[in-house]
């Protein structure tokens, strides 16, 4: 299993572009499993299902008019929000006979056991469960605190083709008080419920590290997990990246 971690794409854009040409890659068998490891570059990624939704026209040039670019992404879920402090994960599999005998709740608990493994080594108590009015809701959110008034630090959600399956999140690390405001302002003006409490991060939970140690605890743990092997991005991959990124921006 390769262990991919590039380094910050200079644009949002590049960095989506980049996600769906590693899963072409499996896809097609040119790359063996992966695990890649994204430090964040500043956006908000919608669904499809939310470029419908009344006011989503508002919402897209309110983030865009707070410097946060707005891209559609190809997982279900709800709105998120990215920038400096956070980075995304992806397990990326072939579609082969195993991987299709295994469901999406099997999908779903293997990236919750994996967050879990890592934030259990540095020392930060979290669980699996949804919190109230949390962004980009989910039953497989990694939550700090209760139901009812807890935070959460990850959203996972997966992706699954007749060729390749993919199950990550995105990992919030610090900066969760800018995060919180522009989503706020996303939520509010499509009128769904948000709770901008519900934004955590490791920094509220008491980690002090940073994002660079934090991406590094879960490339160590797709270490010793998965055997996964770093294995450096080629310059066609990324040239590819640059080139599919476009699609996914959204003008407002």
């Amino acid at each position: 299993m390769d262990l991919l971690l590039p380094y910050r794409f200079e644009s949002a854009s590049t960095g989506y572009g980049y996600v769906r040409t590693i899963f072409e890659q499996v896809a097609s068998g040119a790359r063996p499993a992966t695990i890649s490891i994204t430090p964040s570059t500043r956006h908000v990624g919608v669904t499809r299902r939310d470029t419908f939704r009344p006011g989503f026209a508002e919402a897209a040039r309110s983030a865009t008019e707070m410097d946060y670019p707005v891209l559609v992404r190809s997982s279900g879920g709800g709105a998120t929000a990215a920038d400096l402090g956070t980075f995304g994960f992806s397990i990326i599999r072939p579609a082969d006979e195993n991987e299709s005998r295994r469901s999406i709740r099997d999908r779903y608990d293997e990236a919750a056991d994996f967050v879990l493994g890592v934030f259990s080594r540095l020392g930060v108590e979290t669980e699996v469960g949804e919190v109230r009015d949390e962004f980009c809701p989910g039953d497989h959110s990694i939550r700090i605190g209760d139901r009812e008034s807890g935070m959460k630090i990850v959203g996972i959600a997966q992706r699954v083709t007749r060729r390749a399956t993919s199950v990550g999140g995105i990992v919030l690390v610090e900066g969760e008080r800018e995060l919180a405001r522009v989503l706020r302002r996303v939520y509010g003006t499509m009128h769904l419920p948000f709770r901008p409490g519900s934004v955590g991060s490791l920094r509220r939970a008491g980690y002090k590290a940073g994002t660079q140690n934090a991406i590094e605890a879960f490339a160590l743990e797709a270490e010793q997990v998965y055997g996964a092997v770093r294995t450096p991005v080629d310059e066609e991959t990324l040239a590819l990246a640059k080139a599919e990124g476009g699609q996914y921006l959204i003008v407002a």
